[in-house]
């Protein structure tokens, strides 16, 4: 009896089925599906990110103008109907901006004012609103007087 086993394999042994061939496919195409839809929910999510950053930026400038204004001596109606807003809002164009002005209701924040500001604006053919509310002391700065 010879036992010894022929060192080529036979047709039948050789490659992949093509069952194994399809259920690698299978596996492979899941694996690049749920990449493909890691990508979209990334930009997605660095879309917002962009967009937000610009509103936020948008309200820093005009949180900024409205304390020195402030603190320049202005009025509150002075800096609504004024030009504080509309300079500012000329480096951004298709963005509006409503404020609103109240006071702190509590005695120890006498001076101060509080600013609430929507930004309206279009991002993507769509329209974005958001708010933003800053707390802004009215005193007036002081300033050195030249000799």
């Amino acid at each position: 009896m010879n036992l010894q086993r022929d060192s080529q394999p036979s047709s039948r042994e050789a490659g992949f089925s093509l069952l194994e061939v399809i259920v690698a496919l299978g596996i492979l195409s899941v694996g690049i599906a749920a990449a493909v839809s890691l990508f979209t929910a990334g930009t997605a999510a660095h879309s917002r990110a962009v967009d937000r950053l610009k509103s936020i930026e948008i309200s820093e400038s005009i949180f900024a103008a409205v304390e020195g204004a402030l603190r320049d001596g202005a009025d509150l109606e002075d800096i609504r109907n004024g030009d504080v807003v509309t300079d500012i809002l000329s480096r951004w164009p298709g963005v509006s901006v409503d404020l609103a002005f109240s006071t702190v209701p509590k005695p120890e924040f006498v001076d101060a004012v509080v600013v609430r500001m929507r930004i309206k604006r279009t991002s993507r053919g769509q329209q974005v609103e958001e708010s933003f509310e800053q707390i802004i002391a009215r005193s007036r700065s002081v300033r050195l007087i030249p000799e």
